[in-house]
């Protein structure tokens, strides 16, 4: 009997296992995961490409790619149809600078990949193998209009923090889609710091290594047979270097003060390098210096609080400023955020917004600058590019407004996270969770 009920019994459970497989990936992945065509009708869009705003158009998308941008497409074949009316769609945003996949929890060390310590490797140092596109930290940010980001590595010993790469925030084991992209270095204080307690001592190892760098380039064989003096800085560093001395790499420099803004374009000028500021909140002083370099920065715009003795002349025109002296300004989620709020680069381009930067160099400097900046695709929406896409249920620089559908390569994203299952897990106990999370 007992065999005979548990046997009967098994039935309803596993269709009950199977529906709610089911549910879950319903919630999961969305009613249009699998399409490969879809129309995106009548909002407006934030086009940031020649077409500029249109108030009320049709995006055709087929294949991960935008075919058509157009004010009305009419009846066209396709998979799926997403109704934008009364909505906003823009080029999804990426963050210019984040730990994104390398970081889940700052105070537990075992789930941070994104420095090394005690280490010669510095310049050498590639994180991308540690890279977590699970990362509870990649969908929260997804729902937040991120779909792309540059992740750097940090650094607790060297000035040379080393390699940084792409990704898409689709969560696939395949997101990383630029390897060695930047090379990452501080200077300023904190690099400083790094070296002994001196910025100058900082500059100087920078330069020493990269003249080292193009020694070795030029005798790479003698060095290599061991028929060469001996060099200060290990030969896979060296190595690494040289995309950065071929322009190939872009080179981010973390400085903040006027004086070592200077300084940093002079040691770009002297290595040709293909130099991005990180952090320039002093950089409104010397943005005539920036522009006439053609050097872009990465700001956190709302950095206005003098808190080291670097930032004294932080302000919140920092970005109109730069934008007006003719500088490519991309902006970065506010630094007590983190890589967990990245996403919060809207908010911080609203606000400089607020202080004088034009409303579409605001939604350009979380997107379509970044892109152009570390040669990334998206951040525009034009017929060919890549259909990273946001839906957005009002402005997306106002914080009240949120993303009702993200595209990523075409294809609708989850907007499920961990904060939304734990508000779903107390919201409603009926849901199956046991008399624990009952009133």
């Amino acid at each position: 009997m007992n065999t005979r009920t548990n046997q009967t019994s098994s039935k309803p459970l596993a269709l009950r296992m199977l529906k709610g497989l089911a549910a879950c990936a319903l919630i999961a992945c969305g009613p249009f995961a699998a399409a490969e065509s879809l129309l995106i009708k009548g909002g407006k869009v934030i086009s940031l490409s020649d077409a500029g705003t249109l108030e009320q158009a049709d995006i055709l998308i087929r294949d991960g790619r935008i075919e058509k941008v157009a004010a009305d497409l009419g009846r066209v074949d396709v998979d799926k149809v997403i109704d934008a009316v009364g909505k906003v769609v823009a080029p999804g945003f990426i963050a210019p600078t984040s730990e994104l996949g390398l970081t889940e929890i700052g105070a537990a060390a075992s789930t941070n990949d994104n420095a090394i310590a005690g280490q010669l490797v510095g310049a050498a140092f590639d994180p991308a193998p540690a890279f977590n596109p699970h990362s509870t930290l990649i969908p929260f940010n997804r729902a937040g209009g991120l779909t792309r980001a540059v992740v750097t590595p940090g650094s607790e010993e060297k000035i040379f923090a080393g390699q940084g790469f792409a990704i898409k925030l689709t969560g696939d084991f395949d997101s990383v889609t630029n390897t060695g992209l930047i090379q990452k270095i501080y200077l300023g204080e904190y690099g400083g710091s790094l070296a002994g307690g001196s910025r100058a001592n900082a500059f100087a190892q920078v330069r020493n290594a990269l003249a080292e760098a193009r020694e070795y380039a030029d005798n790479r064989g003698a060095i290599q047979r061991g028929e060469w003096r001996e060099l200060s800085y290990p030969v896979a560093d060296l190595e690494a270097l040289q995309p950065v001395l071929s322009g190939q790499q872009a080179v981010v420099i973390g400085v903040n003060r006027a004086s070592d803004i200077l300084q940093a374009l002079a040691l770009a000028n002297e290595f040709n390098l293909k130099l991005v500021i990180e952090g320039a909140a002093e950089g409104w002083m010397v943005a005539d210096k920036l522009a006439a370099a053609g050097v872009p920065v990465v700001i956190d715009a709302l950095s206005n609080s003098p808190d080291a003795f670097e930032r004294l002349g932080a302000r919140m025109e920092n970005a109109a400023l730069l934008h007006k002296a003719g500088v490519l300004v991309a902006i970065s989620g506010p630094g007590y955020g983190g890589s967990h709020n990245s996403y919060l680069s809207r908010q911080a381009a609203g606000n400089a917004v607020a202080f004088g930067l034009p409303y579409e160099e605001g939604v350009k400097a979380v997107s379509a600058n970044v892109a152009k900046i570390f040669g990334l695709e998206g951040g525009v929406i034009a017929p060919g590019g890549v259909a990273d896409l946001v839906v957005w249920s009002g402005d997306p620089l106002e914080v009240t407004s949120y993303a009702e559908v993200v595209l990523i390569d075409g294809k609708p994203r989850s907007l499920v996270t961990r904060s939304t299952r734990l508000r779903d897990r107390y919201l409603k106990p009926e849901s199956g969770y046991g008399h624990a999370y009952k009133n």
